[in-house]
């Protein structure tokens, strides 16, 4: 693209690095066209202050923005600017330290080379605390009687160096409800912005035949499609939906087909988004997309915003949706769609063709490019269908696992069996002191755990008191639990790994002190999942006391480089899309109570002792990823955390400065990686952890 964008006054032009990401993750695209990486850098040193920077875009089509500003310490802050509005950004900041460049990642549909407004100005502490004051009045219209824990946040926010803490509350409207922002802002509106898509449609290299695949009773509606080159096969009614499938297959001249089904109705852009995507990755043998439901008028309700290929949630259910492109000679060499299967055809071919392709060759297209009927109701899905496909998944994978039926919830369970014989398990637990706490997690471990084979290695860092002593000579009696001397300042990364090294077992858990046993199955399952050679790090669904959500999984990116998935929700809460409810492909987990094996943390290197407190078990499983391996979350393994609720942010001087120093180091070494989980979807919040969709 003609690379028109204009400097910011203050800066120069200079030459743009790469940005690169660590690997490990499966396939997403969010924007299927070329992306534009520009940088600049200041004409002089910039004092340390308040600065505000404004880049605003003609509205066709979407873009995004991601910032990066290097400093000459070697510190690096990334963020995804704040949308303000459509194509509109805002953000303010405090620069901490002498900043050498800022580079940014501009993808969308829209003109990207081409904003009107780029504008980076020093505001100082007066045009701060004016931004505060708008922003405080944004917290209190959209939260009301929540303003007090937002503005909590904020503050915390504020003790950050270096970080974003200001920006415009949210780009809605008075009245207006979160997902109708959402479309109004983030989404693309093809029906206004034709004109911008036929460009894009221009600039295609490759324009691959797609062949749509209408099993309804009337022919979809694709003439107002901007990509001209597909065909429309349509069977006659009456035979079973999979036989009609095959037959149509069988017709087929496009290298792609598309399944339509008589609810689902494409956007105009749809096939176009699709073919942009074959661009991008040639190789792509599936590419499925996030929907959403609409009604006789018009109003769409209802967003799916699905997680990057997780083929562990595709054993639960088809969670990839209506609207899936497959390669044509992959389907006719798999046989197509399977009858005996039906009605779970849909779901046993995504199981078939996920063992005979490579990972990253199923790619997930995060944009919203087809509709369903809001009075169409989903057909639940079909036990003995969807266990027959998944038994046969079980023969063809040579596992040892069984498929199970959670009827409540219309969810299969593919059940992994713990190896002959049973892996030698090192529980791994660090504690000063506090031996009530102790001893309970102890001794629940103990009159709670089926698992036939494990030690208990308590990790001493320098406990003092009496108490202390009496439970390590109580403890000392059991055979099972070693008391490991480990004194000096308090660092989690190098007492796990000093017991990781004096651990006997083939599988290690690192568990935390407060954490207390309540299924006696709880180690079983984490076994089973952790002992399977692709899988690494095993988390469990973690309680508070009072019975609340505290840990379910870990959102790479929230609050700026982690936090829970759900945290606080009940704990009978479904989640998102079902996610509480199966086990679930993570970016990361707690180490409050984790499970890898013995050679994967080796392989990687134990943890980061550098991170002494915060992040080094999300340091940890991205690196585990990055190896290679999947992480996971199960709600299948129980039990409570008594972290407590109501702890607040530690604002000490000391540990301020540690925070700081080790969250610099985590945007350093992961950078990109902090603003993509995979799991996670773009088009939700990274403010909140409860998947309300993203409105800024």
């Amino acid at each position: 693209m003609q690379d028109g964008f204009p400097t910011p006054a203050g800066f120069k032009r200079v030459a743009a690095d790469a940005v690169r990401t660590s690997g490990g993750a499966p396939v997403r695209i969010v924007h299927p066209d070329p992306e534009l990486v520009v940088s600049f850098a200041p004409l002089g040193r910039m004092a340390n202050d308040w600065y505000q920077f404004e880049l605003r875009f003609p509205t066709e089509g979407l873009v995004d923005v991601l910032a990066q500003l290097a400093f000459e310490e070697q510190r690096v802050l990334w963020l995804r600017l704040p949308v303000r509005a459509r194509n509109h950004f805002l953000a303010q900041f405090r620069l901490d330290g002498t900043l050498r460049q800022l580079t940014l990642t501009v993808s969308g549909s829209g003109r990207l080379a081409q904003p009107t407004l780029c504008r980076f100005e020093r505001v100082g502490l007066t045009g701060q605390l004016a931004t505060a004051a708008r922003r405080g009045l944004d917290i209190v219209r959209r939260d009301g009687f929540g303003a007090a824990k937002s503005a909590a946040n904020y503050v915390w926010r504020l003790t950050r160096p270096g970080s974003i803490v200001v920006s415009r509350g949210s780009a809605s409207a008075a009245g207006e409800a979160p997902y109708d922002t959402w479309i109004r802002v983030f989404d693309e509106a093809p029906e206004r912005d034709r004109a911008r898509h036929e460009e894009r449609l221009a600039s295609l290299s490759t324009r691959p035949l797609i062949s749509v695949l209408a099993v309804a009773d009337a022919a979809p509606k694709l003439d107002d499609q901007v990509y001209p080159d597909w065909e429309l096969l349509t069977a006659a009614p009456g035979a079973a939906i999979a036989d009609r499938l095959n037959a149509l297959l069988a017709k087929a001249r496009g290298e792609f087909v598309l399944p339509l089904h008589a609810a689902t109705r494409l956007r105009p852009h749809a096939l176009l988004d699709l073919a942009l995507t074959l661009c991008r990755v040639p190789s792509a043998e599936a590419i499925y997309t996030d929907e959403d439901r609409i009604d006789a008028a018009g109003r769409r309700s209802d967003p799916r915003f699905k997680p990057a290929w997780s083929p562990d949630v595709l054993d639960a259910y088809d969670y990839c949706g209506a609207l899936k492109l497959l390669r044509t000679s992959t389907m006719r060499r798999l046989g197509g769609w399977r009858a005996e299967t039906s009605p779970a055809h849909e779901h046993d071919l995504m199981l078939r063709l996920a063992d005979a392709v490579a990972p990253d060759t199923i790619v997930h297209l995060a944009k919203v490019l087809s509709h369903r009927a809001s009075n169409d109701d989903e057909t639940a899905p079909d036990p003995s269908a969807t266990l027959r496909a998944l038994n046969d998944a079980v023969a063809r994978r040579g596992i040892d696992a069984g498929a199970t039926w959670d009827g409540a919830h219309a969810l299969a369970r593919l059940r992994y069996r713990v190896p002959t014989p049973a892996p030698r398990v090192s529980l791994i637990i660090p504690t000063r002191d506090n031996a009530a706490l102790l001893a309970a997690c102890v001794r629940s471990i103990r009159a709670r755990t089926r698992y036939p084979d494990y030690e208990i290695i308590i990790v001493d860092n320098g406990s003092v008191e009496d108490a202390t002593r009496r439970l390590f000579a109580e403890l000392g009696t059991d055979p099972t639990v070693r008391i490991l001397p480990r004194p000096g300042p308090f660092n989690f990364s190098a007492l796990n790994n000093a017991a990781a090294r004096e651990a006997k077992g083939t599988i290690l858990g690192l568990v935390n002190n407060d954490i207390e046993a309540i299924d006696e199955g709880w180690l079983d399952e984490m076994v089973a999942l952790a002992a399977r050679p692709e899988i690494g790090c095993v988390g469990a669904k973690l309680l508070y006391p009072d019975g609340r959500l505290q840990h379910g999984g870990v959102i790479v990116g929230l609050g700026g480089v982690a936090g829970h998935a759900h945290r606080f929700a009940p704990a009978s809460e479904p989640g998102y899309l079902q996610r509480l409810r199966c086990v679930q492909n993570v970016s990361a987990v707690t180490a409050a109570c984790l499970l890898v094996r013995r050679h994967v943390f080796d392989q990687v290197g134990g943890l980061d002792e550098s991170l002494t407190v915060a992040f080094n078990d999300i340091d940890f499983c991205l690196k585990v990823r990055a190896a290679g391996y999947r992480n996971l979350w199960t709600p299948f393994a129980t039990l409570t955390h008594r972290e407590s609720v109501s702890r607040g942010q530690d604002f000490t001087p000391a540990k301020a400065r540690r925070f700081a120093d080790e969250y610099a180091m985590m945007q350093r070494r992961w950078g990109a990686d902090l603003l993509a989980d995979p799991y996670y979807s773009p088009h939700l919040t990274y403010d909140r952890n409860d998947f309300s969709v993203r409105l800024r």
